[in-house]
């Protein structure tokens, strides 16, 4: 064994995600990676130590996503969601009404003593210089209290590059729009003046038009400038073979190294009681011929009004193409439990069963057994950043339908690397507008159809398909890897060595 492959000592890792299964579930397919890379004698035979910080419930939920014989651990930090007024049950977001959110992410700031007395234990016992933090970027807090203890820091960010880049800017920098702008009216950011933001893109980012006094804004703001001044470097769940232009400009906005160690997917947990739904789906596109199937999901904790999920069931019938549809209550009843039947049209759900069309899917999905499967054609998405990688994994052109945020940038990514064509954007300003039922159905023939435009989005899917795997290519004895696995080799080089 040559001298560069002996071991390089010890490093332990404490990841700490925002409490969210956005978040939560990236943060733990970056330990099950970063776990295969040291059992695999990655970055010369490391010895690494993993623990994931959460909160009780999160953390039990988590546990039971490892595999057996996993040597990740887990650190609890105590969290009362009800001394901030939020359901007992709420320690994760997806848990907390849409208008509560902003209640429930101040309150997280309020683990801050117990991580401290957590992290002041482990670097006392391992020693400071073998312990390294990588936290989320709702958590910029933990940036300054590592440096105040003498802790390497990174920041880790479950969202793509391009997008953080962009809202990243317009919480630190928003753009000057008059009070009589339209919603397609155009300003470029401070930072990256060839980058143009919409009126109605920047007022979904920004939730509010009185954004300058909103206290949700400015913790935003200040979370991002503790990453930026204290942290050592930004981890990105991306490739620079995704995102060349996204990756330089959150590099240059930031001025910390950056690490593309994505993309980092993997399965997503299913609540106990969906063995029913789960198989619906998969028997429905087991009856189905290849590619026909359009999977139409918003994701975990988002929805569109009413009138526009009344549209969306008009289009998805009228396209005659077979669809599974994750439907969740529209915005305006946010926080309900039940699905009314009325927020559909009457019959809609008999008639599409009944012609063997759709399955309308009343809660969780086995989304990427979905995506997954050959049968799926395209996928109606909000953007996410994890439905978007998952998406590009699986080569399924994207029918993009960005709500809120980053989902409205990732949609750009998505347009410009030729595999999605976009239906309605944003919630708060904008959505379907007046385009109404016929636009679904046509956009849904466009993307499902057998013109140029759809045989063009499947043949670039299917190349993004070997692309982004190639990314964590590599095999038993480190040869050929992917550029995942050495910008997480260089990671680890520069948080311990």
């Amino acid at each position: 064994m040559g001298h560069e492959q002996q071991e390089r000592g010890s490093g332990h890792l404490l990841l700490f995600p925002f409490l969210a299964q956005g978040h939560l579930i990236p943060f733990l397919n970056l330990a099950k990676r970063l776990e295969s890379l040291g059992q695999r004698g990655g970055s010369g035979h490391r010895r690494l130590a993993i623990t994931v910080v959460s909160t009780p419930r999160n953390v039990a939920s988590l546990q039971r996503a490892l595999p057996a014989g996993s040597s990740i651990g887990f650190a609890e930090l105590p969290f009362s969601p009800s001394d901030h007024g939020l359901p007992p049950d709420a320690e994760s977001a997806d848990a907390v009404p849409l208008h509560a959110f902003p209640t429930f992410t101040l309150a997280t700031e309020l683990l801050r003593p117990s991580f401290e007395k957590l992290l002041t234990e482990l670097a006392g016992r391992e020693g400071r210089k073998n312990v390294c933090v990588l936290a989320d970027m709702f958590l910029g807090w933990t940036a300054e209290t590592a440096r105040a203890l003498g802790v390497q820091h990174r920041m880790f960010l479950t969202s793509g590059a391009y997008a953080s880049a962009v809202i990243f800017s317009i919480w630190l920098r928003p753009p000057s729009f008059p009070r009589s702008a339209g919603p397609d009216d155009e300003l470029a950011l401070t930072d990256f003046p060839d980058v143009r933001v919409r009126y109605a893109e920047f007022l979904n980012v920004v939730v509010k038009e009185d954004y300058a006094t909103d206290p949700m804004l400015a913790y935003l703001c200040r979370t991002i400038t503790l990453h930026f001044c204290h942290s050592g470097g930004i981890l990105i769940n991306t490739s620079e073979e995704i995102e060349p232009k996204g990756l330089h400009l959150i590099g240059k906005l930031s001025g910390l190294p950056t690490f593309a160690v994505g993309p980092i997917i993997g399965g997503r947990t299913a609540p106990d009681d969906t063995a029913a739904d789960q198989d619906t789906c998969i028997e429905f596109l087991d009856s189905k011929p290849q590619a026909s199937v359009l999977f139409v999901s918003f994701g975990s904790q988002n929805s569109i009004p009413a009138s526009q999920m009344m549209d969306l069931a008009r289009g998805l019938e009228a396209s005659g193409r077979p669809f599974i549809w994750v439907v969740r209550p529209p915005v305006e009843s946010d926080g309900a439990k039940e699905f009314r039947a009325d927020w559909l049209p009457d019959g809609f759900e008999e008639r599409v069963a009944a012609a063997g069309q759709g399955v309308v899917v009343r809660g969780w999905a086995p989304q990427v057994r979905i995506l997954a499967h050959a049968s799926t054609g395209a996928f109606l998405s909000h953007c996410g950043w994890n439905s978007v990688l998952e998406s590009l994994w699986h080569g399924v052109p994207v029918v993009a339908w960005p709500l809120l945020a980053d989902q409205l940038f990732d949609s750009r990514v998505l347009v410009e690397l030729g595999v999605a064509v976009e239906v309605a954007s944003g919630r708060l300003v904008g959505g379907l507008g007046s385009k109404g039922w016929e636009c679904v159905r046509d956009v849904v023939e466009t993307v499902l159809g057998d013109g140029d435009k759809a045989r063009d989005m499947r043949q670039k899917a299917a190349e993004m398909k070997k692309l982004v795997r190639a990314v964590v290519g590599g095999d038993a004895d480190g040869d050929g890897k992917g550029s995942s696995v050495l910008a997480m080799e260089r990671l680890l080089d520069s948080a311990f060595d």
